[in-house]
């Protein structure tokens, strides 16, 4: 038969696991990234994206319509209905256990089984227009329904998208439990998971990785050649005048999910009684979305964060009147693979940053050149203090983090490897296919 050229019009459907709007949490930026990625390709936008997504409340057909302003030439089909925090929904959890029990379904995969998300998939692959060419699998969890995807589209091309290497998550989880049987049912866990993953990376016809040490990883645990897909990071050049008031820092993310609340506890416990000591009047500010709210709308704080100086105020829709009032961002993570998007985003708006070696790892950063990176207490306490009283080191860390965004995190970088990550290995798009009749 006859072969595609690499710009013949090329069809994706992509599968991800959260409505990526609005976008208030990393995975939800970076979906949203790599979807108007997609978009901007030439052969792509000919072609067409079908987003099919998940959400666990509902989702108004006003921010459907939302999300598909946002995305120009992509059909934003409305979410299906799937808990993303298994514990709100209890029979969901014994129903992923039941697959790891009887199947030997690992928890990250299992708790995305469901009977709704299978007649999407039906629905769509087999009946939907147009006939799909690549489909797209973002998150490994997704991958659960890798076997159905096969089977009604044969000849499409299955590209995988780890946004962490998944596996490692319930490692570090099993390293952290003290008590015996807890911790070898977490190492269980973790060697299922990593089995699955190694399989399901083997079985894509290719393999998107978030960064370099990622796509490292990745290889060394499945013996393939992952494409490392830059974020892609747009900026306007900002200048960022000393604000009125006393030195206040900031942080943003998600404020349940491990990483970023095993940092803020060594933060508060470590780092921040040291730095009022050098700068008693210094105030941070903490937003993001996860925290249980009171009747009033509130944020229930953990009563660890509850200290002299510290205000978190939660979920904000738009996060640049926090960044016009400080001086600087902290990232402390101490654990966790992929790239931390929210470093990327301050890099975006021009604050200057401390974080952590963990916290810079995946991106090509170099400490006191587009970040500080520090990992003992009384550094990250001393950079901290340094960027509140010093404006020519936040300007040059600004303007260093511009530049490299320019250099990393461009489009056309992004294009190029999205491109080899769409094409076979003759540098070719698969050819279509007939679709199964009703």
């Amino acid at each position: 038969p006859a072969t595609r050229r690499p710009k013949d019009p090329v069809t994706i459907f992509y599968l991800t696991t959260e409505f990526p709007w609005p976008a208030h949490s990393g995975g939800r930026v970076h979906s949203l990234a790599q979807l108007r990625l997609l978009a901007s390709l030439p052969e792509v936008a000919a072609g067409g994206i079908t987003l099919l997504s998940l959400s666990e409340v509902r989702v108004s057909p006003a921010e459907v319509e939302a999300l598909s302003r946002e995305l120009p030439g992509v059909q934003v089909l409305p979410p299906v209905s799937h808990p993303i925090h298994m514990l709100k929904q209890p029979h969901r959890l014994a129903r992923a256990a039941w697959l790891r029990l009887t199947r030997g379904v690992p928890y990250l995969a299992g708790k995305w089984d469901g009977d709704a998300i299978r007649h999407a998939l039906r629905r769509q692959l087999t009946f939907g227009t147009p006939i799909i060419d690549v489909v797209y699998i973002d998150h490994l969890g997704m991958a659960r329904y890798l076997p159905e995807i096969r089977r009604l589209c044969p000849r499409a091309r299955v590209v995988l998208e780890e946004h962490n290497v998944e596996s490692d998550l319930f490692l570090h989880f099993a390293d952290r439990q003290r008590w015996w049987p807890l911790r070898m049912l977490a190492q269980a866990e973790w060697r299922r998971a990593r089995d699955f993953e190694a399989d399901t990376l083997r079985r894509a016809d290719a393999v998107v990785a978030i960064s370099a040490d990622d796509a490292a990883a990745l290889s060394r645990l499945a013996g393939i050649s992952p494409v490392v897909v830059p974020q892609v990071v747009t900026f306007t050049p900002q200048d960022r005048p000393q604000p009125p008031g006393p030195p206040r820092l900031c942080y943003v993310g998600n404020l349940t999910w491990h990483p970023n609340v095993q940092g803020l506890d060594w933060f508060f416990t470590q780092v921040w009684p040291l730095l009022r000591a050098r700068l008693p009047e210094a105030v941070l500010t903490i937003a993001g979305s996860g925290l249980p709210t009171t009747a009033e709308g509130r944020p229930v704080v953990p009563p660890r964060w509850l200290v002299p100086g510290v205000e978190v105020i939660g979920f904000l829709p738009e996060l640049e009147p926090l960044y016009q009032r400080s001086l600087a961002m902290i990232v402390p993570i101490l654990s966790g693979s992929g790239i931390r998007i929210k470093l990327l985003e301050a890099l975006r708006a021009g604050m200057p940053v401390v974080t952590t070696p963990a916290g810079a790892a995946g991106l090509p950063l170099r400490g006191e050149h587009e970040v500080l990176i520090e990992s003992a207490p009384e550094a990250f306490a001393a950079a901290a203090v340094r960027l509140c009283r010093d404006s020519a080191l936040r300007e040059r860390l600004r303007q260093a983090g511009y530049q490299y965004l320019s250099g990393h995190h461009s489009l056309a970088a992004a294009q190029n490897a999205m491109r080899r990550a769409l094409a076979d290995a003759a540098g070719r798009f698969p050819l279509p296919i007939a679709r199964p009749q009703r």
